[in-house]
């Protein structure tokens, strides 16, 4: 059985013509030793979890690992399998190249992989912590820790960008999607966590992606909107890990006792936007 780094070693030599350097932009050459050259004469080493470093510096990260834990643990309890399916039946590309933009611990990734989706899958985040803990858990994606801003990812070259509750920069989705491609975001409704969202006595008891949506509608001139909403039962034994999944729960000063009481049921309330590329047909 091969060791993750040499499957790593393997899925980059197939799959070279998907990055770049992300120091100098020149598209990487050769793949020897566990090591990655590009033209400009960097290198980047493969880990021994199979995974690339592809910050040019450290970037500090609110998500600890056990905040990560916590989302794989209500992952795996299927917190999120209604959405998933649902996107999975929207993705016009099957067999195409899927990038996942802020992929956290990789749980979506391996959804969507082990539902059906033949092409491949990368997963990138900002957090090495959740990366680490992606590749760990999970095999035949290929994770990555970079930042969206500097991506390493090169031009014209992904069918499918996935973007679940995280930030967008749109002229990077631009430079990185396929003509035929497509965008698919993910923002909460306004009735996403009501139930978290009520035990905070000094926040907004309401939420509004009204910014968002018009911001993604500016940049795309074909999008559709599909609203995805369910009720989801919460597990006594996991209410502690959803108050910790989001910043939502972590000034909560209430004890776990009394939020037990009130955290029987969770609203997962969401938008999901699809953009196509100007030149799809």
């Amino acid at each position: 059985m091969l060791k993750k780094i040499d499957k790593a070693q393997l899925f980059l030599e197939d799959h070279l013509h998907l990055f770049q350097c992300p120091v100098c932009s020149q598209a990487f050459e050769s793949v020897e030793n566990h090591q990655v050259f590009c033209r400009g004469g960097h290198q980047f080493d493969l880990s021994k979890k199979g995974t690339l470093f592809l910050l040019q510096k450290s970037v500090p990260s609110e998500y600890s690992r056990d905040m990560l834990l916590a989302r794989q643990r209500l992952a795996e309890s299927g917190l999120w399998t209604t959405l998933l399916d649902k996107i999975q039946s929207l993705i016009k590309h099957p067999e195409g190249v899927l990038l996942d933009i802020g992929c956290g611990e990789g749980s979506h990734s391996a959804y969507l992989k082990k539902k059906g989706h033949n092409g491949p899958i990368i997963g990138f985040d900002i957090s090495k912590e959740g990366i680490n803990l992606a590749a760990a858990s999970h095999e035949d994606i290929f994770f990555l820790t970079a930042d969206l801003a500097r991506s390493p990812f090169a031009s014209l070259q992904y069918d499918t960008l996935l973007n679940i509750l995280s930030p967008s920069n749109y002229s990077e989705f631009d430079r990185l999607l396929k003509k035929d491609g497509q965008v698919i975001k993910v923002v909460p409704n306004p009735g996403y966590l009501k139930e978290l969202r009520s035990l905070q006595k000094e926040s907004k008891q309401s939420y509004s992606n009204a910014q968002v949506v018009e911001k993604f509608e500016e940049h795309y001139s074909t999008v559709r909107k599909v609203s995805v909403k369910y009720t989801f039962h919460l597990p006594d034994e996991l209410v502690e890990d959803f108050v910790h999944m989001t910043p939502l729960g972590w000034h909560i000063k209430e004890d776990f006792d009394n939020i037990r009481t009130k955290l029987k049921e969770i609203t997962v309330d969401l938008l999901i936007l699809i953009g196509e590329s100007e030149d799809s047909a």
